[in-house]
């Protein structure tokens, strides 16, 4: 068998050719499991059924969140028009929105789509696959021809139920769908309307469609966890499986994944997948503070055509930390507050920015004493200095 790619770093003490038959090097230089019967082994030996950091939703695993999910059951309970959930990518908010589903009481119908309509057409057949007639019984049963139908349609389907309409990534949606979703929650009595997207949705429909944004009753905002609760995040997702609490994460580990996430959730999912494949190919049985330190991740180039595609909130973000490390109050009191309500609202879309640009390695930031201050990351500020 040839030797492994030279590109893939190998531990001497894994790969020998003892073992060289037995656990094949991995395919190509971009694998990133490594010895699939290793991490499988590792696995087993952990106690668990499965990896428990996988990208799924899992609502019933969702911790955190307290008030945002009081605050959601309250909109749905009480029977409000159209509320909007917003957060950055991998925050959370497709499995808030079906841990609300899961609980919502009984007498509630509930309708989830992953994706808004692209048309017309793609908008009534999400209400046709939902209360529509088998292809059998159409010629009796008539299923809605167009959006015009669907409000006479839904009060007859529904015979006094309420109905909870969970329209997920809606800042994907075109301004004629937003505009047909607005009719709806105006003409049909008996329904809830939860739209939920990354937090440009809302100046989207300030620009483009204030009628809608007029009737959104409540913004539910969904950021990052706490430490406590990326540490309940982690042991739930371990006990899953079959494991118990964080074992094999030390302490000083799951204090270090913190400080690197920042407890926003799909990081954390990922980091904790890179250092469980990690301990799997060093035979590694714990996962210590050392192996998050020592975890060297592929940098994103930032070029200087990134720079000038930015938003101009996030340009004015990089400039004022062209200046020196600030916090997201700093930050805030340096900017104008007129498009806010307040400044609580400036500082928590403040730190939405900096955690999407810290993800894409734009910013980074440190402790300081009890709260973090960011800084532009070296080659962002080497070519913010450029520019």
């Amino acid at each position: 068998m040839p030797p492994p790619d030279e590109d893939i770093a190998v531990p001497e003490a894994v790969f020998t050719e003892e073992n060289r038959a037995e656990n094949p090097p991995p395919e190509g230089k971009n694998s990133v499991m490594g010895w699939p019967k290793r991490l499988k082994d590792w696995v087993a030996e952990n106690g668990w059924s499965e990896s428990p950091f996988t990208f799924s939703i899992r609502p019933e695993l969702y911790v955190g969140y307290e008030e945002q999910k009081a605050a959601l059951l309250s909109v749905i309970e009480e029977k409000h028009n159209i509320s909007l959930v917003t957060g950055p990518t991998g925050s959370g908010k497709t499995t808030l929105l079906k841990w609300a589903a899961l609980n919502v009481p009984k007498n509630f119908d509930i309708l989830y789509a992953g994706k808004p309509p692209a048309n017309t057409q793609e908008l009534v057949d999400i209400f046709n696959n939902k209360y529509g007639a088998p292809w059998f019984l159409r010629l009796f049963m008539p299923n809605i021809k167009n959006p015009y139908q669907i409000p006479d349609y839904l009060t007859k389907k529904l015979r006094g139920k309420h109905l909870v309409f969970f329209l997920d990534e809606a800042h994907e949606a075109e301004l004629e769908m937003l505009e047909w979703i607005r009719v709806l929650s105006d003409q049909v009595d008996n329904m809830t309307i939860i739209l939920s997207g990354l937090p440009v949705f809302e100046s989207k429909i300030r620009d483009k469609l204030e009628t809608l944004r007029k009737r959104i009753v409540a913004r539910i905002e969904v950021l990052s966890l706490t430490k406590p609760e990326m540490e309940q995040m982690i042991a739930m997702r371990i006990e899953s499986v079959g494991g118990k609490g964080h074992a094999p994460f030390a302490q000083n580990a799951i204090d270090a994944i913190y400080d690197k996430t920042g407890g926003f959730p799909r990081e954390v999912l990922r980091v904790c997948t890179e250092l469980i494949s990690a301990a799997a190919r060093q035979g590694r049985s714990a996962i210590t503070v050392d192996m998050v330190s020592a975890r060297k991740e592929e940098e994103k180039s930032v070029s200087v055509s990134a720079i000038e595609a930015l938003t101009p909130m996030q340009r004015d973000v990089i400039e004022r930390l062209a200046s020196g490390p600030a916090s997201p109050g700093d930050i805030a009191n340096g900017m104008s507050l007129d498009k806010y309500k307040s400044r609580q609202h400036a500082v928590r879309s403040v730190n939405n920015i900096l955690i999407r640009m810290m993800a894409d390695k734009m910013v980074e930031r440190t402790r300081k004493d009890r709260a973090f201050v960011y800084h532009l990351a070296p080659k962002l500020k080497t070519l913010v200095v450029k520019a």
